[in-house]
């Protein structure tokens, strides 16, 4: 059984690699609680921290931790993009082919065999399937594939890997 996803490693790529990464943290590390927390505390330091507070005061420090709640996750995002994006392999097709013995990958900038344990773990979206391991994340949407199925991929990932299926 093989399953083989042709890729596009492009903008759209990566953006759906770097949400669903984040998505399928633990509450705790997604961004929008690690910015809402600081935000949250920034927020109450500043209200609090000239006495007692005034409407001014209040109206500025909910300014401030509107901003940097937004403009935090907006920049985390911008900035892992721009890391991606200087990338060799960035703009260009992929061919990635999962079977029992591995998963080759194929493109003008890579040519390689991963075996299954390079991948520990692995996470289950509706719209693809992400491979784990500490500081790798490899994504293959389900639009992506050009042999197999969805189901196909989800057993040899099953298989062959931790597992786990995020709404």
């Amino acid at each position: 059984m093989a399953v083989t996803y042709k890729l596009t490693i492009d903008k759209d790529y990566y953006r759906k690699l770097i949400a669903r990464y984040y998505q399928q943290r633990p509450f705790f590390f997604q961004l929008p609680v690690q910015f809402g927390a600081i935000a949250l505390a920034l927020a109450a330091s500043l209200t609090f921290g000239f006495g007692t507070p005034s409407l001014e005061v209040v109206s500025f420090a909910a300014s401030v931790g509107t901003l940097v709640y937004f403009g935090g996750i907006a920049l985390t995002k911008w900035g892992i993009f721009q890391r991606f994006r200087f990338r060799a392999d960035f703009g260009t097709e992929v061919t990635v082919t999962m079977s029992d013995t591995g998963l080759p990958a194929t493109g003008r900038h890579v040519e390689g065999t991963w075996t299954w344990e390079a991948y520990p773990k692995s996470v289950r979206f509706q719209d693809g399937l992400m491979l784990l391991r500490p500081g790798v994340i490899r994504w293959l949407p389900d639009a992506a594939l050009i042999a197999g199925t969805v189901e196909e991929a989800t057993a040899a990932a099953r298989a062959k890997s931790a597992l786990r299926e995020v709404a």
